[in-house]
């Protein structure tokens, strides 16, 4: 570590990258980078989901497997089978099962076929719903669906089981099809025909048909035929939602209080509370919550209607006469016209009218009038709802709260999930202040809680791991996690930071779906002004230049006048003109540092000196309802370009020290939720130095306006550099640099106004002499600030590219000419980026799909896969037999020809041309069988060998570097290789370019290992007469032995999204592996043994 130092901190958290930069008084101390893969698929699913999909259908069939292990078991003691693996044995049975079991009513079984028989009943036990609940979901309905109309058919036709029943129905196929659930049959109907089994076999003579064997497989708690392990139910699923927020005993004998579920009365009332004491509307250009009149006449209003709108909320109050129609919400989008943004919902209390609903659909609406005026029944019910999953436990509970069995029954169809993180009895104290009118947070302050503050004040050194109470969002937690380890970093290098500023992505904690509606604004956005400087180039014969742009594209929106004086302007004196027109801020920049496009206009020159830091109703005399302020107010009304945020700020009336500081406190501070935890979390648990207490959320506005005003150009898709740039900005965004500002901008709007001019600010007259005293300059940190940043962060200032030519030499020059002494360049680096390295030893260990391999002596080695019909391409059929792509196609020349045509018909479309059922051509013309797959070969596969197939390999782990004699082998170490654990037995063959695996390079003794690779890990490789390569390892090709690599900093003047791809090292003269710390510094790694997985 350092000598402790005095320097502020600032931090450009992204959803992958945390760009950081430590600001000391007169100069940049230390900049830097640290970039992370997002925490998601590229779907944008949670990186969890496919993994907890996969190990719930391992658990189910794990179980399954033993399920039908111990009836094998049973079989086996009961004396009807010898081998208890005889089930297991891939052989071919001669006579169909379902026949056998409609036999088994009218003969008696022998031992093997009487075992046969009890084995496919139970393995195929049918469905079997444990609530009505689980009954009435979505893809329960349809199967439903099945199972009545297979019961339908049972009654109907008066059959004596249900195997005769699908062989009399359904003679060629006694099984669903994709998502057909036609043929369904439910546990109970199989479990009948199992008792009848049972009694025929009783009567024939069967002597394996006793009733404890019966019981065995029958009994509906313990037998093999119902065997299923209960859905996590009452304690289970208590111990699994977690306890409250704020009601979380630390020792004592209290109990801690459980979450409570998000349905309750309680909590579907707390969130209607939240949603309408933050509900802020907008009238005549001024936002306001709603009056303690208009809340009483709409509190009611979601418990009335299934899904309340923000239009039925409007209309309410117009209809009852507080609101003009003019009215608007604040935070709808009112720009998107193909839409009615009021259409949105506000609110849905879906506990309150599931349960409302279901009682008066089965007529006790008399009963549901009852419940609705008790909310802590409603409380007990919704609870048991969210609580129990099955129809016995759910029953119990009800009955305990005095509900008759017809309610009980009705509720039945009921099942919620999901919990809030207060419990009901903070809810009991929170609501009440809630009621009054009260925000969450004061609210919470009123009832002795604090809904930031969870825990005594704990400040450290360092940034501790973060607790239960932290963001669920998996991106989140990410992005907060390198964020403290870059933070915890920095003090062990630097100590302890005088404040901490903070900038956050507004999209980190966006589902995928919002970025990419994010993403095609910003696009659109890109567009629209790429087409309007056409338009200009065409008009002036050359490209705008920033400001040009921007006048231009206000006095298009404005129809070519003056926003105040409302006088026609003259384009070419516009543009020719630097002082002809102004663009002015609407609220003055000083009073509401709005540097937004709605806050912007283009004036006359004169007209923008005389208005000074005035809102346009305060200069045009709105106040006396002057002809002036009439004018403007009609001009601004009636143009249709105008955005409503815009047209709210131009006619702003009520713009006093109150609602001004509002506006700068908004335009200043970043208030999302994430930011203000981050923030609390700081200030709670880190010492800052000299116990200063400044951590600051820096909205992304206001280092945008910096950003823009001192010349850093930022271009996102150069490279990663942008961010240490970012994080400096956001450094500089202190107290006294706002202050500097706000004084700044009331010196340049009223620089020329006239004398005697009352400053809004202070009250005072303002005296035109001391506002040229000031600075004439833009306020910086320091002189050359945006230069010595540049040279720092190695980018051009002007268009943000990566600057290539700059060496280390020639930066410490520029740096020496800035003031830097010695000791200063000597600690100067280069800006190097920090990648997160991947060295973890799980994951997917094969690919899903398993493909078939069968000896095909025309092309050995190779794999196939039955694919659908709807997946076939022209390509596969090539009626040449050494080119078509389906398996043996000289015995399938009919077919194929047939499959062809078929497609050609249909332009090649598979999905069209096999909407209809395909039906296999035969010798007589006659109609074949349905043909739904094909069988197609597949090129010769590497992977695990898997059920008599080969699966792909999924992830590769590592690579292992090995050299001999002057060249480097390298060894690809995938997922299957984790249960490996002694190092002798890892795989142990290098990669031959071109090669089989059989045949690459056998790695022995005379070779010596390097060292491994892993994702993200920094490898040097030096070719022969070629500069080195350096760059984060990406992956391995195994068909040809060359690695790829990341640029550091992702510069995409090298290689797409800088990616350098097959760099090969076989022939190379020298391969280094490289440690990167969170900061940034490259540390040549340690040699060491080769190491296993397990």
């Amino acid at each position: 570590m350092q000598q402790a130092v005095s320097y502020d901190l600032g931090l450009d958290i992204g959803i992958a990258s945390v760009g950081w930069c430590v600001l000391g008084e007169r100069h940049i101390i230390d900049l830097g980078v640290r970039a992370f893969d997002k925490a998601e698929t590229p779907d944008g699913e949670s990186l969890n989901t496919a993994r907890r999909t996969a190990r719930l259908l391992r658990r189910r069939l794990r179980r399954r497997a033993w399920r039908l292990l111990k009836l094998s078991r049973l079989l086996k003691r009961e004396g009807l089978i010898t081998d208890s693996r005889l089930f297991l044995q891939q052989t071919p049975i001669t006579q169909s099962l379902w026949k056998l079991r409609a036999e088994a009513l009218d003969r008696q079984l022998n031992t093997e076929e009487w075992a046969r028989v009890i084995y496919h009943i139970c393995k195929h036990r049918g469905f079997w719903f444990a609530s009505k609940a689980d009954a009435e979901g979505s893809e329960g309905g349809k199967v439903k669906q099945g199972l009545e109309r297979t019961r339908n058919l049972m009654r109907e036709h008066g059959y004596r089981s249900a195997a005769e029943m699908m062989l009399a129905q359904f003679p060629n196929n006694q099984r669903n099809k994709r998502g057909d659930y036609g043929q369904s049959l439910s546990r109970e109907l199989l479990a009948d025909e199992l008792h009848s089994l049972f009694e025929k076999q009783r009567e024939f003579g069967n002597p394996h048909t006793n009733d404890d064997f019966k019981d065995a497989i029958l009994n509906t708690k313990t037998g093999l035929l119902w065997q299923q392990k209960p859905a996590l139910s009452g304690k289970e699923m208590l111990e699994r939602i977690g306890f409250c927020t704020f009601e979380r005993k630390k020792s004592g004998k209290n109990k801690d209080e459980y979450r409570a579920a998000k349905h309750t009365w309680s909590a579907e009332r707390f969130v209607w509370l939240t949603r309408l004491n933050n509900l802020r509307i907008n009238i005549n250009g001024e936002s306001r919550p709603l009056s303690e009149v208009e809340r009483k006449a709409v509190i009611d209003l979601p418990y009335e209607k299934a899904k309340l709108t923000h239009k039925q909320l409007k209309a309410h109050l117009i209809k009852l006469g507080p609101w003009p129609e003019a009215v608007r919400f604040t935070g709808l989008n009112y720009r998107d016209n193909s839409k009615d943004p009021e259409e949105s919902k506000l609110i849905e209390l879906t506990g309150w009218h599931t349960l409302r609903t279901t009682l008066e659909k089965a007529g006790l609406k008399t009963e549901w009038q009852g419940i609705a005026t008790q909310p802590l029944l409603i409380n007990a019910i919704t609870s048991i709802l969210s609580i129990y999953k099955t129809d016995e436990e759910i029953q119990r509970e009800l009955t305990a709260c005095n509900l008759t069995p017809a309610v009980i029954n009705s509720l039945l169809a009921i099942s919620f999930s999901d919990f809030i993180r207060l419990s009901l009895k903070a809810l009991d104290g929170i609501l009440p202040g809630m009621e009054r009118g009260q925000r969450y947070d004061e609210a919470c302050l009123a009832a002795g809680y604090h809904h930031s503050v969870l825990v005594e004040n704990s400040a450290s050194r360092f940034l501790p791991a973060f607790d239960e109470d932290a963001p669920n969002n998996p991106v989140v937690k990410r992005a907060l996690n390198q964020t403290r380890k870059v933070v915890n970093a920095i003090i062990r290098q630097y100590g302890a930071p005088q404040r901490v500023h903070i900038e956050m992505a507004r999209d980190l904690s966006r589902p995928l779906d919002e970025r990419y509606k994010i993403e095609k604004a910003q696009s659109e956005f890109a567009e629209r002004n790429e087409k309007d400087r056409e338009r200009f180039s065409e008009a002036f014969g050359r490209r705008p230049t920033g400001r040009e742009f921007e006048k231009w594209q206000l006095y298009q929106e404005q129809d070519g006048k003056c926003a105040y004086s409302l006088s026609p302007l003259d384009l070419n004196r516009l543009i020719d003109d630097a002082n002809y027109a102004e663009v002015d801020h609407a609220l003055p920049y000083s009073r509401s540092f709005d540097d937004s496009k709605n806050n912007k206009v283009l004036a006359l020159t004169r007209e923008n000196r005389d208005k000074a830091n005035r809102t346009p109703f305060e200069y045009l005399d709105g106040a006396s309802d002057s002809e002036r302020w009439q004018r403007y107010a009609a001009a601004v009304n009636s143009n249709k370009k105008y955005r409503q945020a815009k047209r709210d700020r131009l006619l702003r009336q009520q713009f006093g020290k109150d609602e001004a500081s509002g506006f700068i406190e908004r335009n200043l501070n970043d208030t999302r939720y994430i930011c203000k935890y981050f923030k609390n979390f700081v200030e709670q648990h880190l010492k800052l130095a000299s116990d200063a207490k400044r951590c600051i959320v820096v909205s992304g506005q206001l280092t945008s306006f910096l950003r823009a005003r001192w010349g850093l150009a930022k271009l996102r898709e150069g490279s990663d550099r942008h961010h240490a740039v970012d994080a400096a900005v956001v450094a500089a965004c202190s107290a006294g640099m706002v202050k500097r500002l706000s004084d700044y901008a009331r010196r340049k709007e009223t620089l020329n106004a006239k004398d005697g001019l009352i400053d809004l600010e202070t009250g005072e007259v303002a005296n035109l002499a001391m506002w040229r005293q000031l600075e004439q300059h833009f306020p910086r940190p320091w002189e050359h600030f945006e230069m010595e940043l540049s040279l720092r962060a190695g980018l051009d200032r002007s268009t943000g590219k990566v600057n290539n030519t700059l060496s280390l030499e020639l930066t410490r020059e520029a740096l020496a000419a800035l003031g830097y002494d010695e000791t200063m360049l000597s600690s100067i680096r280069p800006l190097f980026v920090s990648r997160a390295p991947q060295r973890r030893n799980s994951g997917a260990a094969h690919k899903d799909t398993i493909y078939a391999q069968r000896p095909m002596p025309a092309q050995p080695n190779r794999v196939t896969q039955k694919i659908a019909l709807s997946a076939l391409k022209l390509s596969d059929l090539d009626l040449d037999p050494e080119r078509c792509g389906l398996i043996e196609p000289h015995r399938n020349v009919a077919l194929y020809t047939a499959l062809r045509e078929r497609l050609e018909a249909f332009g090649g479309k598979a999905d069209k041309a096999f909407a209809t059922p395909f039906y296999k051509p035969t010798r007589d013309g006659s109609q074949g069988p349905i043909v739904r797959t094909v069988t197609k070969v597949i090129d010769n596969l590497s992977g695990i060998a898997l059920r008599g197939g080969i699966a792909k390999n999924d992830s590769m782990l590592r690579v292992d570097v090995f050299t001999k004699a002057g060249k480097f082998h390298l060894v690809p170490i995938y997922v299957q290789h984790r249960i490996i654990k002694n190092v002798k037995d890892l795989p142990n063959r290098a990669i031959v370019a071109a090669k089989e695996e059989s045949d690459w390079t056998q790695i022995d003794d005379t070779f010596s290992f390097c060292f491994s690779l892993h994702p993200n890990d920094l490898v040097r490789i030096q070719l022969k007469g070629k500069p080195a390569i350096e760059g984060y390892y990406s992956g391995c090709d195994r068909a040809t032995g060359g690695v790829n690599l990341w640029v550091h900093d992702r510069n995409q003047a090298i290689g797409k999204d800088g990616l350098i791809r097959g760099v090969g090292v076989k022939v190379a003269l020298s391969v280094d592996k490289f440690n990167v710390n969170v900061l940034g510094q490259v540390y040549l790694n340690q040699a060491g043994s080769r190491r296993g997985l397990a």
